[in-house]
C-alpha cells in the first residue's frame, strides 16, 4: 500500500503496470536486486529472501486507488479524529480495498461494517477501537458464486452480515446477489453461509434487468431488497430465499432508482424504501411503506416537484409523539418532510443551499432523535461514485453538515465539519456516508488514500 497515485512517472521507484487485479498485495517496495525498486529510501520493506539472489519477476497494480478516510466526530467534545483506512487494514493484516462506501453499525453497536463499493469486500471494525476485525471476502465465497461490487449490506443479528452485491452472479446467473457471512468474534473467524441470486427476480417483478442496491428489515428474518432497475423483493434471510417479488406496476411512476431501506420505529413488520434517480424526468422520486409480513406496499410518499435524486431518508418523532419522514434529494439539494400517518408533505423543496453559491451536495443522512440533530454527508466537487458528471457541483465543500431540527419540520444549519486529509492525486475528498455509532458520528471520505501493488519475487532458495 503506497500513499501515492497508481500511475508513476518514467523512472519512478514505483513502476506500475496498468493491469487491474484484486489479489494479495505486499506492502511497499520489494527487491534488493532491481535498481528501479531499491532507490526509494522512504520504503524500507524488502520482500526478497536474504542471501537468495532474489529478483522481482512481476510488479503490477492490484488497485489504482485504495483506502479512504474515516472521520469520527465526538458528540460530547465536538472533536474530529481521522483514520486512514489503508493503514487500518494493513495494521490488522489485511489488504486495503477500493472505495469505502457505507457506515453500518451492528444492532448492539459494538461493530461497524464498512462496505467497499469499488471492490468485493466488507470490513468489520471494532466500534470502540476503530480497528479492523474482519475483511469479509465476497470475491468467490463458494463454487458458482462470483462477487461483484458490494454497495452496502445489512446486519442479521449481531454476528451475521449480508452483503448487497450489485453485479455478482450465482451459478452463472448475473444481475447481482446477496451473500451471508457468520462471524465468530471470539476466535476471529468467519464462514460463508449462502447467497441469493437476484437476477431471476426480474421475471416476477416484470423488469428487464436487476441491480440490487440495498436491503433492510426490522429485526426479523424478512428484509426488503431495493433495485436500481426498478421494483423490489421480500427475502427471508434465515433460509436465504426469495419470498415474493413485487411487480413493477406497484411502484407507479417510480420505475427505477431503488435505494435505502429504513425500519419503522413503531411497527416491526414495516420498512420504508426510498426510490429516486438523477436527472429531471429520468424517474419520479418516491418513498414506499412496505409491509414485510403481507409483502405489500401500503402507502406512497411523493417529494416536492423540485426534488431530483432522492438519496437520504430518516424517521423523526416530534415532541407530541407524531412521526415524520425526512427526505433529502442529492442533485436538487432539497429537503422534504412527510407526515408519516397521512403521507401529507408538510415541508416541500426546502433548499439546502440558501446562498448564492451552492456548497452542499447531500448524500446519506442520519438523524439523532435524542439531540434533534440532522447530520448530512457532503459530497466533494468531483465525486468518485454514482453522481453523474453533469451533476457535479464545483463549489461543493466535502465533509459533514449538521442541522438543528425543531418539531421535525423546522431546520437550521449550525455546523460544518470539513475533511482534513487529502486523498491521492488527482482525487478530491468525497464524503458519501454518515451514521451514528454510540456517542459518535462516523463519516467516510471514499476517495483513495493510496494505491496497491502486487509483486512476485523469484528467490534461488527453498520457500521454507
Amino acid at each position: 500500500f503506497s500513499r501515492c497515485p497508481w500511475k508513476s512517472k518514467p523512472g519512478s521507484a514505483r513502476q506500475l503496470s496498468s493491469l487491474m487485479r484484486t489479489t494479495f498485495a505486499l506492502a511497499l517496495v520489494c527487491s534488493p536486486r532491481a535498481a528501479a525498486f531499491a532507490t526509494d529510501a522512504s520504503d524500507p520493506i524488502k520482500c526478497g529472501r536474504p542471501g537468495c539472489d532474489s529478483q522481482v519477476a512481476l510488479s503490477e497494480t492490484a488497485n489504482m486507488y485504495a483506502g479512504g478516510t474515516l472521520y469520527v466526530y465526538s458528540k460530547a467534545t465536538a472533536s474530529v479524529t481521522p483514520t486512514n483506512l489503508g493503514d487500518a487494514a494493513i495494521n490488522a493484516g489485511f489488504v486495503p480495498k477500493h472505495k469505502p462506501h457505507m457506515v453500518l453499525p451492528s444492532p448492539n453497536s459494538k461493530y461497524v461494517a464498512v462496505s467497499y463499493t469499488g471492490d468485493k469486500f466488507v470490513m468489520i471494525h471494532d466500534a470502540a477501537t476503530k480497528q479492523v476485525i474482519f475483511s469479509l471476502d465476497g470475491t468467490a465465497p463458494a463454487a458458482g458464486v462470483v462477487g461483484g461490487a458490494m454497495h452496502t449490506g445489512a446486519w442479521y443479528g449481531n454476528n451475521m452480515f449480508i452483503m448487497c452485491d450489485m453485479t455478482g452472479s450465482v451459478n452463472g446467473i448475473g444481475g447481482g446477489a446477496l451473500h451471508k457471512f457468520a462471524m465468530n468474534f471470539t476466535d476471529k473467524s468467519y464462514t460463508y453461509e449462502g447467497s441469493i441470486a437476484i437476477g431471476p427476480t426480474k421475471t416476477g417483478r416484470r423488469t428487464t434487468e436487476t441491480k440490487p442496491i440495498a436491503l433492510g428489515g426490522n429485526g426479523g428474518d424478512l428484509m426488503f431488497v431495493t433495485d436500481a432497475k426498478g421494483a423490489g423483493s421480500v427475502v427471508n434471510i434465515a433460509s436465504m430465499t426469495v419470498i415474493k417479488d413485487l411487480d413493477i406496476d406497484l411502484f407507479g411512476d417510480c420505475t427505477s432508482g431503488g435505494l435505502w431501506v429504513e425500519p419503522d420505529p413503531s411497527n416491526p413488520s414495516i420498512v420504508i424504501a426510498q426510490y429516486g434517480a438523477q436527472g429531471s424526468g429520468a424517474t419520479d422520486e418516491c418513498i414506499f411503506k412496505v409491509d414485510l409480513d403481507s409483502q405489500a406496499i401500503l402507502k406512497t410518499y411523493k417529494p416536492g416537484p423540485g426534488a431530483d435524486d432522492a438519496h437520504g431518508i430518516q424517521f423523526c418523532t416530534s415532541g407530541t409523539g407524531e412521526i415524520f419522514l425526512i427526505n433529502t434529494n442529492r442533485v436538487s439539494a432539497t429537503l422534504d418532510v412527510f407526515n408519516y400517518a397521512t403521507t401529507e408533505r408538510v415541508v416541500s423543496d426546502f433548499s439546502l443551499n440558501p446562498g448564492a453559491t451552492p456548497t452542499l451536495q447531500p448524500d446519506v443522512i442520519y438523524y439523532d432523535q435524542g439531540a434533534s440533530k440532522l447530520y448530512l454527508a457532503a459530497r466533494g466537487p468531483k465525486p468518485v461514485s454514482a453522481v453523474k458528471a453533469q451533476n457535479f457541483v464545483p463549489t461543493a465543500t466535502p465533509g459533514m453538515f449538521t442541522m438543528s431540527v425543531t418539531d421535525c419540520t423546522k431546520f437550521e444549519f449550525d455546523k460544518y465539519i470539513p475533511t482534513s486529509q487529502q486523498p491521492v492525486s488527482p482525487l478530491k475528498p468525497d464524503v458519501h456516508s454518515v451514521w451514528g455509532v454510540n456517542d459518535e458520528v462516523w463519516f467516510i471520505d471514499q476517495a483513495g488514500t493510496g494505491s496497491v501493488q502486487r509483486f512476485e519475487v523469484f528467490s534461488k532458495c527453498p520457500a521454507a
